[in-house]
């Protein structure tokens, strides 16, 4: 029951303080300017296209909103001295961290949800059309990226003690998932077979299918993987690809089962990315507190 206070308690305070608002502002004016901008530049765009689309600025925008939304949420009233006060009361410090994920998780969701009504009115004024199925599943998908990296957000505020650790580690991660995580899978990849995955100018060769594994546990790969199973169109994941890399190939006729040596693990099925998603929304919080329950806040 107190969890539930602090969860409340905590989406109250960020509409109060605006966060809300801001979160779902940004959102709304950035669809609205992709919506516009599909409109106005492309020729005859299709509704259904433009959701597939739609799947690219939401990897951009979705994780930066909810790092921005988790990663002061504990933190924060540690450096306000608020914290001692709020333990003083009925709240236990899980009731406090779990609290703060419900609350901060019920932020982000309001703000997605908000986007993609916006989006799904753009639709039908400027393109003729609203894919209602394909915006709802984008929609999910979308939700669950949100999640996971409001897990991780709030794990890492649970976790550090300073704004700027905070901010750091967040940022930190962030540019890992974009930038650097196939380069580590190349490099688990060389060292466990003696040769490196293959590349992505030459034709796609099968890799073993822990690699694509190593591959999905990035939560943008794992949020590929969901969306396009979702909206039934392929959703390519947001991350930089490296000649060291795994590149799943990106014709549409080939695949997982294609991709890998032997036969198609459970683990590579479109249902466990979404785990993979829920696991990142758990597990860094659940890390998070081990670290908080332990901590002087004296």
């Amino acid at each position: 029951m107190n969890l539930a206070v602090v969860a409340q308690k905590d989406f109250e305070d960020a509409a109060r303080s605006k966060m809300l608002w801001s979160l779902t502002g940004l959102l709304v004016v950035l669809i609205g300017i992709f919506y516009v901008g599909a409109w106005y530049f492309a020729d005859d765009p299709g509704a259904a296209q433009l959701v597939q689309g739609l799947a690219l600025p939401m990897q951009v925008i979705v994780p930066l909103v909810a790092l921005i939304a988790g990663y002061m949420s504990i933190v924060g009233e540690r450096r306000s001295g608020s914290i001692k006060v709020l333990l003083g009361l009925p709240p236990t410090r899980s009731d406090v961290v779990f609290g703060k994920l419900v609350g901060r998780s019920s932020v982000v969701a309001t703000a997605i949800l908000t986007g993609f009504v916006v989006a799904a009115v753009l639709s039908g004024l400027l393109i003729g059309g609203v894919p209602l199925a394909d915006l709802a599943g984008l929609l999910v998908g979308s939700v669950l990226l949100g999640l996971a990296f409001v897990g991780i957000a709030v794990g890492v505020s649970a976790a550090v003690s300073s704004r700027g650790r905070a901010m750091s580690a967040v940022v930190s991660t962030y540019l890992l998932f974009l930038g650097f995580w196939d380069v580590l899978i190349g490099g688990v990849y060389r060292i466990a077979t003696g040769a490196f995955p293959p590349s992505p100018i030459v034709p796609q060769q099968p890799v073993e299918p822990w690699a694509l594994l190593l591959q999905r546990l990035n939560p943008m790969e794992a949020y590929g993987v969901v969306a396009t199973a979702l909206i039934d169109s392929r959703v390519f994941p947001l991350t930089l690809q490296f000649p060291i890399g795994i590149n799943p190939t990106p014709n549409p006729e080939v695949s997982t089962a294609d991709l890998v040596v032997g036969d198609l693990p459970f683990y590579l099925s479109d249902w466990f990315a979404a785990v993979v998603l829920l696991a990142w929304f758990a597990v860094p919080v659940v890390l998070g507190y081990l670290r908080f329950r332990g901590v002087d806040l004296g």
